[in-house]
């Protein structure tokens, strides 16, 4: 009997201890803005980490590659009371090409079981027709110079909205852009041009913008055919307006376009659960042509061009391909057209082409296209281009080096420009690198950056070695570092240049300590609210605390009196009677009403709503997707909502077995008898792929009294919310859950 007891004691020993070995710091959330982008669009990655408590205080580091490529770095210091630390991650400069984007998390200079995350990633290039002019050179913003004059526009392009999710085959919507100058001078005869699926839609948008102010542009658009639409902005296309940074002119959103309905009337959204039959399978053109630093070399005077049939069951039509130069303005001039035969699934077709000898040259650039009629029905068609390239023609008989006089310096050197000795970074620690070197340096040049005080590299990169380099330095820490810039070959180097960072105040408004941003709480729990020291020592200051509900804008006031500042905290309980029911901005605000604190997103649920279940991903395959309800609205009588999958997966049939909806309607506030609410549930039992929704219908079915416009079916609000669902084989992962629901009151 001892011996058993002392058995199982070991046995829980051991439990214990591999308890303990569990990972102690781990990368909790991860999501990508956007798994597709161009070049010169920004990507951003959300990271949430969690640390256990004695970790919190040591240096732990995110740092982020494309495929093995290191490209940034940041130390996460900045805990909640949870043990959560959340960061944003951006970057643009990084050349066309499909990536694994990973993310290590670890501990500087500890050795501690590291955690990883990774996505796909596909970078492309520029549509045709844009500009001769690159987007970019490598080179956030322009050099400045004791010359340029203090100010100059900023055209940036802020975001990309359709009236319609998801319209169908000959309905008409408006793409809505908007449009901003954050710069210090009026922008003239600002140009937009917009491209669909690679190919200019209209003519180009002219207009004044004033410095410091907006404007929203709406383009109707009528689809003729079903599939993706990349749709895709470009302000100051041509470059003919000196921008302080051109790296903010360029964004694009996928719209997808579902089939015509059958009997149904032109403009109507018709989605049924009901399990639809699945499209048959499409060709996917993807055209390629090999470059080095945007130069293909031919030494017989023909170009070699690659067209592959991606799909796996498809045959294509035969179609012409064509070559065309860059144009200033839109054109559909064809240097050269060349019939392809039909290519069966994974068949690549080689095109060798003999190429003009005028337009042989070092600057002229070119884009070729697969398919130049439309004739091919694709699932995408963003790879039916290749990128901008020039065509250099290598002769095989080398001409003699020329002689180097006698006295003559032939060293070679590499000498930085930029930043100048000592000089500091601005305020948003962008370091921009400018160099001069001599023409047998080499292409390439590796460049480094090292903290003056540890010697700890923080940068390390390797370039084109065209004189123009930049890198976000903004979650490196204060003070001196030293840049290096190193030939290709490693024989040659710059003179050590040092620079400094200091941080300068941010006019970002401050967030609280608590509550995070995301965090969800329920009815009758204390709310505490701590907001940032900043605040606390503006002396006399008084606040107010103020809810902002998100679907409503009404504002819920949560102190009585002023708050003094002083005091730095604020309990609040949250009611359990139906008044306060969704998703809030927390804001601290002056007694003139300045925003002086805020927390952008928290979730206050009554106890009535159902709690979350909790999933092991343990042997699972993971699924990330953005699931949302769009929009809740009166159809007819009917009260609808829709149900999108913002992507980046397509959830199959099996995926959503068990997605159960809830409804609380809540007939009047503050809630006294079983009356004042109605819970109904709806499943859904369908696929739903990325980038199309599907509508659950309200007041029809005979368990849910509510959901029809009517009179005695009147409620004060109606809030949907689903939960994902708990499967067998697949652990599902919404990156954005406060959009799981949504409020909607009765309309007057």
């Amino acid at each position: 009997m001892g011996q058993l007891c002392l058995l199982s004691l070991l046995i829980l020993v051991s439990t214990a201890a591999s308890a303990t070995e569990k990972k102690q710091i781990k990368i909790e959330q991860f999501s990508l803005n956007r798994s597709v982008a161009y070049l010169g669009e920004e990507i951003s990655a959300d990271i949430t980490v969690s640390a256990q408590a004695s970790l919190r205080r040591k240096r732990l580091r995110l740092r982020y590659y494309l495929d093995k490529k290191e490209i940034g770095r940041q130390i996460i210091t900045a805990f909640d009371l949870a043990g959560n630390a959340k960061t944003v991650f951006s970057f643009k400069d990084s050349p066309e090409g499909r990536y694994r984007f990973r993310v290590v998390l670890d501990i500087e200079n500890e050795k501690i079981e590291a955690d990883e995350v990774s996505r796909q990633l596909a970078i492309l290039s520029l549509p045709t027709v844009m500009t001769e002019q690159p987007l970019s050179t490598g080179v956030d913003e322009k050099t400045i110079t004791d010359n340029l004059k203090p100010g100059k526009p900023d055209l940036a392009a802020e975001e990309i909205n359709f009236n319609i999710a998801s319209p169908r085959v000959g309905q008409n919507i408006l793409i809505n852009t908007k449009i901003s100058n954050i710069g210090t001078v009026e922008a003239n005869n600002v140009k937009i041009r917009i491209f669909i699926n690679g190919q200019p839609y209209g003519k180009d948008i002219t207009m004044n913008i004033l410095a410091g102010s907006h404007v929203s542009i709406d383009t109707k658009f009528n689809a003729a055919r079903q599939g993706k639409k990349d749709v895709l902005i470009f302000i100051n296309p041509d470059g003919e307006i000196d921008e302080k940074s051109n790296r903010n002119n360029l964004i694009s959103k996928m719209l997808i376009v579902r089939p015509a309905v059958k009997g149904g009337e032109s403009g109507d959204i018709i989605a049924t659960p009901e399990v639809k039959a699945k499209q048959a399978r499409l060709a996917n053109l993807v055209i390629y042509i090999e470059t080095i630093s945007g130069a293909h070399y031919t030494n017989d005077g023909k170009v070699r061009f690659y067209i592959t049939n991606n799909s796996q069951s498809a045959t294509t039509k035969s179609f012409m391909m064509g070559v065309q130069r860059l144009q200033e303005k839109p054109s559909k001039l064809w240097l050269m057209r060349k019939p392809v035969k039909s290519l069966k699934p994974g068949e690549t077709a080689t095109l060798a082409i003999k190429w003009p000898k005028d337009q042989l040259s070092s600057s002229k650039l070119f884009v070729a296209t697969a398919d130049i009629e439309g004739k091919i029905e694709e699932t995408d068609t963003r790879d039916n281009y290749t990128r901008p390239f020039r065509v250099v023609s290598t002769s095989p008989i080398q001409a003699a080096a020329r002689p180097v006089p006698p006295g003559a310096d032939s060293r070679s050197e590499i000498i930085i420009t930029s930043p100048r000795p000592d000089s500091r970074l601005d305020g948003k620690g962008k370091l921009i690198v400018n160099w001069k070197s001599s023409e047998d340096i080499g292409k390439l040049v590796h460049i480094t950056v090292q903290n003056n005080r540890t010697r700890e590299t923080v940068l390390s990169s390797t370039s084109n070695n065209d004189g123009a380099y930049s890198a976000d330095l903004s979650a490196l820490p204060e003070g001196k570092y030293i840049l290096t810039i190193v030939s290709e070959n490693k024989a040659i180097a710059s003179l050590k240049r040092t620079f400094q960072i200091v941080r300068q105040k941010s006019e970002v408004i401050p967030k609280f300590v608590s509550p995070a941003n995301g965090t969800s709480y329920r009815g009758e729990q204390l709310l505490k609210i701590i907001w940032p020291a900043s605040l606390k020592i503006l002396s006399g200051q008084q606040l107010d605390l103020v809810l902002l509900e998100g679907s409503s804008k009404k504002i819920v006031k949560l102190n009585n009196n002023p708050v003094a500042a002083r005091k730095g905290q604020f309990f609040w309980q949250i009611p359990d009677d139906g008044s306060i029911f969704g998703v809030y901005t927390l804001q601290a605000r002056s007694v003139d009403g300045r925003v002086l604190a805020a927390t952008n997103e928290i979730e206050l649920l009554p106890n009535f709503v159902s709690f979350e279940q909790l999933s092991a991903n343990s042997g699972k395959e993971e699924i990330q997707t953005d699931l949302e309800i769009a929009r809740t609205s009166f159809k007819g009588q009917n009260l609808e909502f829709l149900i999108m999958n913002n992507g980046p997966a397509d959830i199959s049939i099996s995926g959503l077995y068990g997605y159960t909806f809830t409804s609380y309607f809540v007939r009047k506030t503050p809630l006294t008898s079983d009356g004042d609410l109605v819970v109904c549930t709806s499943t859904l039992l369908s696929e739903l792929p990325q980038g199309e929704g599907l509508v659950i219908s309200l007041g029809r079915d005979p368990d849910c009294p509510l959901g029809e416009r009517d009179s005695s079916a009147k409620f004060e609000y109606v809030v949907n919310r689903f939960t994902l669902p708990i499967l067998e084989n697949q652990y599902l992962v919404d990156p954005k859950p406060l959009n799981n629901i949504s409020k909607f009151y009765w309309p007057d």
